[in-house]
C-alpha cells in the first residue's frame, strides 16, 4: 500500500510505501462498525430487572398515588423495566432531569419498592377554603339558595371572611360541595310553614274525624282549577346551536276553565271545562265527583280559593267531604303538578279558538281519566297515599 504525501513548491506529491498490519485494518473496521451502530441506535436502553409482583405494585402506585411525585417515579421504574428506553428518554417522558431518573433507579435497587414509601410527602400549605365554619357556612348558604353566580359567592368571600378567590377556585369548592344551579320554587310570604307541617302530620286524623258512616266505600280526592286560554305561552325549547328558534305568538283575551280532580288511592280522575270559575260551578262539578261512584263517600282536598264551598256549607252536594289546605300551601296538593305536565301540550303554539285548545287539553288529560297509573306517579306513595290507604 502506498500513502500520498504532499509536495512543496508545487511539485506533485510522492506516493512513498507504507507497511499496513492486516490487524490493524480488522480492528478498524470493527471500531467503524460499533460506532456507526451506536450512532444509528442512539444511548444504550436501560432494563431494570423485577419481579412480577414488584411490576404489579408499581402499576398501582400508578393508579393510586399518593401525589404527583410519586405518580411519576413509578412511571419511570415502569418505563425502565421495559427495556425499550434510555434515560434520556425517560426523563423526556416524565418531565424530570436524566440524573433525577437515575437516582429514582439507584434508589429502587438498593431498597425495592421499600424506597417509595420513604420519599418524603410535602403536602404544602393547606387552602384556608378548608375551615370547618367556612364550609359549613357556604353550604347553609347553598341551602337556602342565597347566591345566584359565583361572582356574588366570591364577592361574599371577600367581604365577610376577608378571603380572595378566584372563580376558578369557587367553582371547585362548589364542586366539592355538590352544589348545582337550581330554579327555586316561588313560596308566598304569608305561608305558615308550621301549619303545612301540622296538616301533613295530622292528616290521618283529620280523615278519621269527618262525620262519615261506618261501612262506607270512601275515595279521597285532590282538586283543584287550571286557566287556559288564547294568548299564547311561550316556554323553552330544544334547537339548534347557534340558530334562533322562532315561534309565532298571538295576544287574544279569551279564556276558560279546567276543574280537575285526582283519586289518591284509586289512581283516576275527574275532569270539566267550565267558562269561568264561581260556587255553582265548583258545586256542579263536585256533584260529578260524586256521580263517579254514587254508593261511596267523598273526600275532597282543595286550597281556600273564595269560590270553594267551607266544610259547613249547606249547599254542599250529598257525600261530599271537605278537608281545605293551609293557606299558601300549593306544594301539598300533588294536582298542582298535574297542570304544568298539560301546559307542555299547547305551549309555543297558536289556537284560534277555546274548542281548539280544549282539545289539545284532553289529549294531555286523557291517561288520567282512562289508567291509573299516570294519576298513581303523579301522587306518589307519601304522607297522602299513606293515610288514605289507612284510613
Amino acid at each position: 500500500m502506498r500513502v500520498r504525501v504532499g509536495g512543496t513548491n508545487g511539485n506533485p506529491p510522492n506516493l512513498i510505501p507504507f507497511p499496513i498490519n492486516k490487524r490493524y485494518i480488522f480492528i478498524a473496521i470493527q471500531w467503524l462498525a460499533v460506532y456507526t451502530f451506536e450512532m444509528k441506535r442512539g444511548r444504550p436502553k436501560l432494563k431494570l430487572a423485577m419481579k412480577v409482583t414488584e411490576v404489579e405494585k408499581l402499576r398501582n402506585v400508578y393508579r393510586n398515588p399518593r401525589n404527583p411525585k410519586q405518580k411519576e417515579q413509578a412511571q419511570a421504574l415502569l418505563l425502565a423495566h421495559s427495556g425499550k428506553n434510555s434515560y434520556e428518554e425517560i426523563a423526556e417522558v416524565v418531565g424530570r432531569a436524566r440524573s433525577t431518573i437515575q437516582v429514582w433507579v439507584m434508589g429502587f435497587e438498593e431498597k425495592g419498592l421499600d424506597w417509595l414509601n420513604e420519599v418524603p410527602v410535602h403536602p404544602g400549605r393547606p387552602s384556608p377554603m378548608t375551615d370547618p365554619k367556612l364550609l359549613k357556612a357556604l353550604e347553609a348558604g347553598l341551602e337556602e339558595g342565597r347566591w345566584v353566580t359565583g361572582v356574588q359567592i366570591q364577592r361574599w368571600l371577600k367581604e365577610e371572611h376577608d378571603l380572595k378567590r378566584s372563580l376558578n377556585s369557587v367553582y371547585y369548592w362548589l364542586g366539592k360541595l355538590k352544589g348545582v344551579l337550581k330554579v327555586p320554587r316561588p313560596v308566598h310570604i304569608k305561608k305558615d310553614a308550621e301549619a303545612a307541617a301540622a296538616f301533613k302530620e295530622h292528616f290521618y286524623e283529620k280523615l278519621m274525624a269527618l262525620e262519615i258512616p261506618e261501612q262506607k266505600r270512601v275515595h279521597v280526592w285532590v282538586q283543584d282549577e287550571a286557566r287556559y286560554g288564547l294568548h299564547s305561552i311561550c316556554r323553552r325549547c330544544w334547537g339548534l346551536r347557534g340558530k334562533r328558534v322562532v315561534k309565532p305568538v298571538q295576544q287574544k283575551y279569551e279564556w276558560g276553565y279546567v276543574y280537575g280532580a285526582l283519586n289518591v288511592v284509586k289512581g283516576r280522575g275527574e275532569f270539566c271545562y267550565m267558562p269561568t270559575v264561581g260556587l255553582d260551578l265548583t258545586r256542579v262539578f263536585l256533584e260529578q265527583i260524586a256521580q263517579s261512584d254514587p254508593e261511596a263517600e267523598h273526600v275532597i282536598i282543595w286550597d281556600r280559593a273564595g269560590f270553594h264551598f267551607q266544610p259547613t256549607d249547606e249547599r254542599l252536594p250529598e257525600r261530599i267531604h271537605l278537608l281545605p289546605l293551609p293557606p299558601y300551601s300549593p306544594e301539598l296538593n300533588p294536582i298542582e303538578r298535574l297542570w304544568d305536565l298539560t301546559k307542555d301540550k299547547i305551549v309555543n303554539q297558536v289556537f284560534e279558538t277555546l274548542d281548539e285548545i280544549e282539545n289539545a287539553l284532553s289529549e294531555a288529560l286523557r291517561p288520567f281519566w282512562e289508567e291509573p297509573h299516570p294519576a298513581r306517579n303523579l301522587v306518589g306513595t307519601g304522607w297522602l297515599f299513606s293515610s288514605a290507604n289507612a284510613s
